[in-house]
């Protein structure tokens, strides 16, 4: 993903109605994440990298989640952090998503910050259902502690049913960055 597409899509997550505006800010230098970087998990899924003209950047995940049943985390997707988080950061996070389904019904998700490693807390989270056509998910929060980089990430828990799942590039974004 160019540094255009980059800030294009930073620049409509920022436009979104009651999301606070940063006149003359560099938005780019609040970004903690690389927004075209997942790595996706679970032994009931498989996935591979599709082009789609119509998600910003132009490429997407394509998951498959062969059934239902066990835990909505058995197949997941993580965007890691690569910048610090401190306590009392704005943390916002953003992912385009969209799902096909037999019955066309939306996928009902999971979309959470978490630690990395065991047990795997969460920090900020909120269920998100998608549809067939593209959508801007977003999570708001304020960060309670303090997050290295490299220890967490924007988490998608994908095993909600047998399903498809596209996920296009996902924006964490620490605002209290100057």
């Amino acid at each position: 993903m160019n540094r255009r597409q980059l800030l294009t899509g930073v620049c409509a997550l920022v436009c979104v109605p009651g999301f606070p505006a940063f006149a003359q800010d560099d938005i780019s230098k609040k970004l903690i994440n690389e927004p075209g970087s997942w790595n996706i998990y679970g032994t009931t899924q498989t996935n591979k990298r599709v082009k789609d003209a119509n998600v910003q950047g132009g490429q997407a995940m394509e998951i498959k989640i062969a059934s239902a049943g066990g835990n909505p985390w058995d197949a997941a997707a993580e965007s890691q952090i690569t910048g610090k988080i401190s306590k009392g950061d704005k943390i916002v996070a953003a992912v385009w998503v969209r799902s096909k389904t037999a019955d066309n019904a939306p996928a009902n998700l999971n979309m959470r910050m978490q630690v990395s490693s065991p047990p795997y807390d969460s920090f900020g989270e909120k269920p998100i259902s998608a549809g067939p056509d593209w959508q801007m998910q977003t999570l708001e929060f304020t960060a309670a502690e303090d997050h290295d980089p490299k220890t967490a990430g924007l988490t998608i828990h994908l095993n909600t049913g047998k399903q498809t799942i596209y996920l296009g590039p996902a924006f964490i974004l620490n605002m209290s960055l100057i």
